[in-house]
Formats: C-alpha cells, structure tokens, sequence
C-alpha cells in the first residue's frame, strides 16, 4: 500500500522513517527544498539527538522505499494521506495558512475511496467547520462517497518519539465507520497502544486538552515556586512531600513552557468555546509565559546579594532548546528571557551542547561570568560539579 506523508517536521519526518521499516511505499512530502535534498542523501535535518532517529533514517534510506519530494503528484497513487503540518497560533487564534495551502495542494490530487487523515493538532469542530468544506470545494468530490477522512492527533514528545509512537494509545476520529477496519489495520502495525475510535471533534478535544492539562499542573507548580521563594522555604522539598501524600502529583517548576504544543494548544481549545468557560487556563498560560521573566528578577536578586552591578555583569546562560537533551528549540524560555537581557541591555552568553549555533565550549561560557543560569536540564549539566566551577 502506497501512502503519503504531507509535512516532513517532527511527527511527519518520524512516523515516515517508522512506516518505511514497516515496509510501505511512502511519498514524503514537504516544501522545504533543503530538507528534502537532505533526505534524499541520507541526512537528518534535525533531531540528530533523537533516540533510534539515525538508526530508522539508516534502515529507511536501505530500504529506498521513501520518495522524498516538494511535488504533490504521486498522492494520486497513495490509498492513505496523512497531513502532519504545522497548526500555529497567532496571538491566541489558530493560523490555518499552512494547513490550508496542504489541503489545496492535495485536493488536485486525491484519489477516489482514500483516506485523509490529519495527524496535525486542530482547534474542536475544524474538521467538520473548516477541512471538509475546504477539501470537498477543492477536490469536487463529496465526503464518505467519493473520499473519507479520519483526525488521529499524534501524542509524541522529544527523546521519546519512536518509543512513543510504537506504544501509546491512539483516538481515531473517524467520518464513517466503513473505514473503521482498514484504519484499525493500519494503525495495529504502528503501535501496541489501544485504538479508540470517536468522531472528529472528540478526537481534536482530546488532544487540545491534553495538552492544557499539563499547562495548568505546570502553571500551578511555577506559582508554588514563586509562593515558597516568598515564603522562604525550598519548593523542591515541599514538591517532594507533597507528592508522597496518596493521589498527589506536583509537577515540577521551571523557566517557562516551550515546544511546539503546549504554549498552543491551551489557545486552540479556548478559541472553540466561550473565553469564561476556560478561564483557568487563560490564568495557566499567563503564568508559563512570565517565567522566563521570573528568572530575570532571580537573576537580578542574585547578583545583588552579592553587590554586583546587573549592567556591568556576565551573564552564562546554559540551555536554549525547549526540552533536555534535544536540539528542538521551538518557543524555548530562553529564548524570551535572551531578547529580556537584550532588551534591559545586559552582558550574556548561552550555551547549548545540541543546538548546533551555540555549542560553544563550557569553559568559553562560563569564563569570567558573574551569574550562571540553568534553563535546561540537559543531562551535561547534571555532572557538573558546581562546587568546582
């Protein structure tokens, strides 16, 4: 079976190089023509830290039954389309451009009796509001007669995409239970996981407020943060007591919520419903956005106690992705808390050992600094002994 895979960024690039190892012929296709020549020589364009990422890439590129391309021609061929472009917000309303300049591509090209799937995250009800509307106008075939769709969100994360896309459930919204078979089939031989099949907009809910469940926990555990800095007393002993009370799970604190999900999701959710109705989370994501703030008036603090001078001092930043151990740097805290420092015009520097830009040596970044910042938790940082520096 031929399929395709519109959108080559971190669930297309994966879940292509994993249904290569499973043996389909797959059209990988994205608009990015660096990254498409990358592909074709057998080079990762990102992710490079990725856990089994080289090793699927390898095994995919010997088995040269991936067609890497920015032409959308050989969709024609293709029994399942899957689209995996990027969902952005701006501001706090969901942007469409990319996800509709996909679906005007591919509607050219559909074949009868195929399955669309969208693997993307969408705000609730876009599927029925926005994408079949769209396809059926684009395409001049109608929905369930002439093509069926499906929305299955991908639930995968940094360090543990392929293990997670072979063992996590999956919610399958489905537009006609004909295809609830061959869907059941096709995702069985990605993963172990359950498959619960729903309608579309239960399906795009799920995954919105997955995603703003975490953003709440971790706002909740920042504002505990800055409550025990207040109170005087160590929130990582308070966290850690907590948590050993039955049905308690504190999140951790930290500098900020980055990636390509949850400083997004919570927006998506909220634009499908009445703003009151999620007031909540609007607070939550107010809270994860200020923290990289919060660690400019930690540094300040600091360096006061110790009487020196915030304009005059240097600043070591250590992390610039968004998660440990990984090169993904898609809305990282440090980011916000690096255009702070420039903007109040203080002396830095930030290294990261993933991020191929910033890779500086340690002893460079660490040289006559005056305040040393601890943005990531990479696992480099972790064995350094700071008594010594």
């Amino acid at each position: 079976m031929k399929i395709s895979v519109v959108g080559l960024g971190y669930v297309g690039l994966p879940l292509t190089l994993l249904l290569s190892t499973k043996g389909y012929e797959i059209v990988a296709i994205d608009k990015n023509e660096a990254k498409i020549k990358a592909l074709q020589k057998g080079h990762l364009p990102f992710a490079e830290s990725e856990p089994g990422a080289i090793d699927y890439l390898k095994k995919s590129h010997n088995l040269k039954n991936v067609n890497y391309t920015s032409s959308f021609d050989e969709v024609a061929k293709s029994k399942i389309i899957i689209v995996a472009v990027d969902t952005p917000t701006n501001k706090t309303k969901p942007d469409f451009k990319s996800l509709k300049a996909a679906l005007k591509s591919l509607s050219k090209h559909i074949p009868k009796h195929s399955i669309l799937i969208i693997e993307s995250t969408l705000a609730p009800k876009t599927t029925n509001s926005l994408i079949i509307p769209f396809v059926e106008k684009a395409s001049k075939m109608k929905l369930n007669e002439d093509f069926y769709m499906a929305v299955v969100p991908e639930r995968i994360r940094p360090n543990h995409i392929f293990e997670q896309l072979t063992s996590l459930s999956r919610v399958v919204g489905i537009t006609d239970k004909k295809i609830e078979p061959e869907l059941k089939k096709f995702y069985k031989s990605i993963t172990r996981g359950d498959l619960d099949f729903v309608d579309p907009t239960t399906a795009e809910t799920v995954k919105a407020v997955e995603n703003t469940f975490r953003d709440v926990n971790i706002a909740f555990a920042n504002q505990v943060a800055i409550a025990c800095e207040e109170l005087g007393v160590d929130a990582w002993e308070v966290r850690k007591l907590v948590n050993k009370s039955p049905f308690h799970n504190l999140h951790s604190p930290g500098a900020g919520v980055g990636g390509h999900c949850i400083p997004k999701d919570p927006w998506l959710l909220m634009s499908s419903v009445k703003k009151g109705n999620l007031s909540i989370a609007r607070y939550a994501r107010k809270t994860n956005d200020f923290m990289p703030i919060h660690m400019h008036s930690l540094i300040e603090k600091a360096l006061k106690e110790k009487n020196l001078n915030v304009k005059t001092a240097r600043i070591s930043v250590l992390g610039y992705s968004y998660v440990e151990n990984s090169d993904d740097t898609r809305n990282s805290p440090s980011e916000i808390l690096i255009k702070y420092l420039k903007k109040k015009k203080i002396n830095f520097i930030v290294q990261d050992p993933y991020v191929h830009t910033m890779n500086v040596s340690l002893e460079s970044a660490l040289k006559h600094s005056d305040c040393l910042v601890l943005m990531v938790a990479h696992k480099d940082y972790k064995i350094l002994n700071y008594r010594k520096l």
